[in-house]
């Protein structure tokens, strides 16, 4: 679950890192408040809180650096027209019996994970490729068990008591990649009273953090389906959905998608890489289903994402259910 302290020091820190790195702001910028949570749909299991701050630049107007370092990834050149974007983020992992301080070698393990992330994406009428490296820590140095805990107890909700067998400190790295197909075939006239359209997407990532290959889709059907390009979302996700024109006036639109991935290492279910901790035997495949909304203007953005997310071990009796709700400011 969030914690007030957690999110207080990450937005200190991204202002901190924004002024220090970014050009004079113009235009065409986004800020994004991320919160996923299973408080949402009325559960406390597995994946049990996420939260992100990220900053998307504007065409050709982020960090310089950053810039620089983006056309050395396949896909993008210097002739394309990019956004780059830094996050920086926290999740956390319970087993779904909080109570019991024993070791649950049945469940998934505890862990959390803090985390900075740059991404580059290209912004190309017909399709958009998006490379995202995020580098963090594993375990009790990424201070799970104190956020979720405090806040546990400022809310009068039962302390986890198992946080002695999370995984063990770990520095992580993840190298992942998104291509979405924006031709619309099935797109409506802009201007007319309702629109449709649908986005492909290919994923895939490689690191010690995890590996996956995924593909899936999403169909949306409202107005103003230009401005952006799908939901905000904290995990997975890439910094292009985090963008949107503001344009003028405002826009609203319903989706439905699905993401399917081939899952070849998940430290959160594998374990240390490196070290000896508890882990359980992980699926290969897993499968998300969302649905939602989302509605913005020229300056502000709201979503809501309900995900049901297919089981992720063996040993996993249900499905897990969570929410993802996003704040965006565009200036």
């Amino acid at each position: 679950m969030k914690s007030n302290t957690s999110f207080t020091l990450i937005t200190l820190v991204l202002c901190a890192t924004l002024c220090s790195v970014a050009p004079p702001i113009r235009a065409e910028h986004v800020v994004n408040i991320l919160v996923e949570n299973d408080v949402f749909t009325g559960t406390d299991r597995h994946y049990t809180s996420g939260l992100m701050i990220n900053y998307v630049s504007g065409i050709d107007d982020g960090p310089r650096q950053l810039q620089k370092w983006g056309i050395y990834f396949p896909g993008i050149d210097e002739n394309d027209k990019m956004h780059v974007s830094i996050s920086l983020g926290h999740e956390i992992y319970t087993p779904t019996n909080i109570d019991s301080p024993q070791l649950l070698v049945e469940d998934r393990p505890y862990a959390g994970h803090a985390y900075i992330a740059a991404g580059f994406s290209t912004a190309n009428p017909e399709e958009i490729e998006t490379w995202r490296v995020s580098l963090g820590l594993v375990g009790a140095g990424a201070g799970a068990e104190y956020i979720q805990n405090t806040l546990h107890k400022a809310i009068g909700v039962d302390q986890a008591q198992g946080w002695r067998n999370q995984l063990k400190n770990e520095w992580v790295i993840s190298i992942a990649y998104e291509k979405k197909w924006l031709n619309r075939a099935w797109a409506s006239s802009p201007g007319r009273a309702i629109e449709l359209d649908f986005i492909p997407h290919f994923t895939g990532s490689t690191g010690n953090l995890g590996t996956h290959l995924g593909i899936g889709g999403m169909l949306r059907v409202g107005q103003g389906l230009r401005k952006d390009h799908g939901p905000p979302k904290v995990r997975p996700s890439m910094p292009m959905s985090q963008f949107y024109d503001g344009g003028i006036g405002s826009s609203w639109y319903f989706f439905v998608g699905v993401d399917t991935r081939w899952v070849m290492h998940n430290i959160f279910l594998d374990g240390n890489n490196f070290r000896e901790s508890h882990s359980v035997d992980r699926k290969d495949f897993v499968a998300d289903l969302q649905a939602g909304f989302v509605w913005n203007n020229e300056s502000f953005r709201i979503g809501y994402t309900y995900v049901v997310r297919s089981k992720e071990f063996v040993q996993q009796n249900q499905r897990d259910i969570f929410g993802s709700l996003s704040f965006s400011l565009h200036f």
